[in-house]
């Protein structure tokens, strides 16, 4: 499968991998909600609880204060104080002018509040100690605050002056305290996080590893059935789908193989019963073309002949595909001269047609291979064959050979006009044929593959190059024998 070159493609194992991560994070994120949902209002109470538990303390003392009419600059000290004792955020604030006259973290001192008539905005219990709380408006200050009013005697009624009380004592809850919940909850989050990830990850490796595993056993077994290996069995003990889907496979492997078994054989029966009676016909068109009476009987025994001969050519193709599909084909080694193949095979092909191209052969004297001679002639001859249908007329092709140090290349070198770089892969398809203009004579499609499946039984390799308007068949064949030789 081709991608560009900046995309990133993960695989499934991967994408296993990522969502058992991902489940596990918003899993973690919702559970954290829910806990400083339901949490809040405890969290807020607890904030409460803690100032009210305070506050007795700090209005006895505040109440003696007030009562010996000690100076302002006295009860700001005693507000520092008391807010660094009891950790209470404390406000003064003056009475008749609803300006906070101290205030324990500095922030709102001078500040005019935004009071109600009444203190009692709500009021609760806890116990038997009443206390009222409630929040400034939003935009005025203090509104980040919810201020308590703890009943300490006769402290509380209204913020109307008194003689005998002129500043009131109000202890402060920041609101960012309770709304900021997550911050108190995120450090036990990162904990949980550090270790619930890394156990999703080894799960997820776990997990995945058992689902991807008969997926990349049937991904091999159909890149062999691909390459013409029908012969596969993806045994897979799981009742699940991929179970299944595995079953299924090796079914249609067997069966697909067993089609093609009777396929090759057919093939095979029925070119073998057609080669003699195609000899009969040849011979007897021979005859015709050699010895018929008059010029019009010599002529239709010549197209009798040539077309028998055409048909002959199809079917010894045939027979060849069928003998290396089946794994019947063998090799016989001897050692041959490069040279003298190929210029047998070249001989052959002028003698049987008009070549109006140029032909250059390039091979040292005493190149030998250890080959098949019929087998490796039978290759160069259909590379031959190919550059002299599709060389136009006052075009070349050159013939290489040389010894090199992982074995023999053997090259040809054609012109090619308007072949695309994109169209060599398909060259060596079975029965894939270019453009019929182009070509001087209808071929079967069969010449290309066979010739790299014949040099692939030898343990060589044939590949097509293309430089500008050459087009290049080079055979690679080593010293020695391969391991993959019959």
């Amino acid at each position: 499968m081709s991608t560009e070159p900046s995309s990133i493609v993960f695989s499934l194992q991967s994408k296993l991998i990522l969502a058992f991560v991902g489940v596990v994070m918003v899993a973690l994120v919702i559970a954290a909600s829910t806990f400083v949902l339901v949490r809040r209002g405890e969290q807020e109470q607890q904030e409460l609880d803690h100032v009210i538990a305070a506050s007795p303390a700090i209005y006895a003392v505040f109440s003696v204060l007030e009562e010996r009419r000690v100076p302002p600059e006295a009860l700001r000290e005693f507000v520092a104080s008391a807010s660094e004792g009891f950790d209470v955020r404390i406000l003064l604030v003056d009475r008749a002018s609803a300006h906070v006259a101290a205030d324990s973290s500095g922030n709102l001192t001078g500040e005019r509040l935004d009071l109600p008539d009444e203190v009692m905005v709500s009021q609760h219990r806890r116990g038997q100690r009443p206390y009222f709380s409630w929040e400034p408006e939003r935009g005025s200050p203090g509104s980040d605050l919810i201020l308590v009013s703890a009943i300490a005697g006769r402290n509380f009624g209204s913020f109307a002056p008194s003689p005998n009380e002129r500043y009131s004592l109000l202890l402060a809850v920041p609101r960012g305290t309770i709304s900021s919940a997550w911050q108190g909850l995120l450090p036990a989050l990162g904990i949980a996080a550090l270790i619930a990830i890394p156990t999703a990850i080894l799960l997820a490796i776990v997990v995945a590893s058992y689902i991807t595993r008969p997926l990349q056993r049937l991904t091999v077994a159909s890149q062999r059935m691909a390459a013409g290996t029908f012969d596969v069995d993806v045994s897979i003990e799981r009742r699940d789908e991929v179970g299944r889907l595995a079953q299924s496979f090796s079914t249609m492997a067997t069966r697909v193989g067993e089609a093609n078994a009777e396929v090759r054989g057919l093939v095979a029966s029925v070119s073998h019963d057609l080669k003699t009676p195609l000899t009969s016909i040849l011979g007897f068109a021979q005859a015709l073309r050699d010895d018929g009476g008059d010029a019009e009987a010599r002529r239709m025994g010549g197209v009798i002949h040539d077309e028998a001969t055409r048909l002959t050519t199809r079917l010894n193709d045939l027979l060849y595909l069928s003998e290396i599909e089946s794994g019947q084909a063998l090799v016989e080694r001897d050692e041959i001269d490069v040279h003298k193949l190929v210029d047998g095979i070249l001989e052959r092909i002028s003698s049987g047609a008009d070549l109006d191209v140029e032909v250059g052969l390039d091979i040292a004297e005493g190149l030998t291979i250890s080959a098949d001679g019929p087998k490796i002639e039978r290759a160069v001859e259909n590379l031959l064959e190919n550059a002299r249908k599709y060389t136009p007329p006052g075009g070349e092709i050159r013939v290489r050979g040389a010894d090199a140090a992982d074995g023999v290349v053997l090259s040809v070198t054609n012109s090619a006009p308007g072949m695309d770089a994109e169209e060599l892969p398909r060259l060596f398809e079975r029965f894939y044929r270019r453009d019929r203009a182009r070509s001087r004579s209808q071929g079967s499609g069969l010449g290309l593959p066979i010739a790299r499946d014949l040099v692939e039984l030898h343990g060589g390799t044939l590949d097509a190059s293309l430089d500008g308007d050459e087009i290049t068949f080079t055979i690679r064949l080593p010293h020695g024998v391969e391991a993959g030789d019959a």
